[in-house]
């Protein structure tokens, strides 16, 4: 990023400064150049290039970045090791601001630990219990003593894959065209899925009304699941919303809810429209 002065008087001299973002760059020797354009006629366009040398400060022995099921626990741990010849001493760590306001500090806990002061630490992770299945991510901060390094972020990722997945968890039908006084039915799939081991099993099927009927088939042993939703719906017009229930054996996923939706238009409010002559 260069910031420069955009006139410069006759017999006078400019300045441009120019500031390197270090840690977009590869550790080592680095050369950049940037082109000026000027309104002087012999020197339209100059070339002008800066170098140096980006050190590496920090070494990580891994990524704190976990994944399981819900009822399982998970832990990471990495170790940051200074590379500089004077010690770095990290007085304390907190989670950045957008972080925070996630509520992250609620499903991931971190502990810092000193391996070797001004040289070497830990950084622990693990899940919280009662953390629901989803993806979460955030950024601790570090801070230290030193002058130019004031702060250093680490970023924390966890998955907590559901036991239980059924696709997809909400089921739209859309536009359903029924004609006036009489019945329709309209059919979507859904699957059920079991991601651990353990032998899954549909106890019951409760659709909160009668226009709403479930066929459940079993496709692989204790695994997968397919399910049939048909919808009945009535000739009135407007917007339709239901939802089944969904029973199973497992642990924490005893009842599973699936939303119903769609809308209902008549054919003979569509057949008008198409008649309906331009003026």
């Amino acid at each position: 990023m260069a910031d420069h002065d955009k006139v410069i008087p006759s017999g006078s001299e400019g300045k441009i400064s120019v500031k390197i973002n270090g840690h977009k760059i590869h550790p080592g020797r680095f050369k950049k150049s940037w082109t000026v354009s000027t309104n002087d006629p012999d020197n339209k366009r100059l070339v002008l290039y800066v170098g140096g040398s980006v050190k590496k400060v920090f070494e990580f022995s891994g990524q704190l970045s976990m994944s399981g099921f819900r009822d399982e626990e998970m832990e990471e741990e990495m170790i940051l090791t200074n590379l500089l010849d004077e010690p770095i001493n990290i007085k304390g760590w907190s989670w950045d601001e957008k972080s925070a306001k996630r509520g992250i500090e609620e499903k991931i806990g971190i502990k810092l630990d000193v391996v070797e002061q001004g040289r070497k630490y830990k950084i622990s992770a693990w899940k919280r219990s009662g953390v629901k299945p989803e993806h979460y991510r955030g950024e601790i901060v570090l801070e230290t003593d030193h002058p130019e390094i004031k702060e250093k972020k680490i970023g924390v990722r966890m998955t907590v894959t559901p036991d239980v997945e059924v696709h997809p968890n909400k089921v739209y039908f859309g536009e359903m065209i029924v004609k006036e006084g009489v019945s329709k039915s309209f059919d979507r799939q859904i699957r059920i899925i079991a991601s651990r081991s353990d032998t899954l099993k549909i106890l019951k099927v409760v659709p909160d009304s009668d226009e709403i009927t479930v066929k459940i088939q079993e496709v692989q042993a204790g695994k997968v699941y397919k399910g049939t939703v048909s919808v009945r719906p009535p000739s009135k017009v407007g917007t339709y919303q239901g939802s089944i229930k969904i029973y199973t054996n497992y642990p924490g996923y005893e009842e599973l809810i699936v939303v119903v939706a769609g809308a209902i238009r008549q054919s003979s409010q569509a057949t008008k429209f198409k008649d309906k002559k331009r003026p």
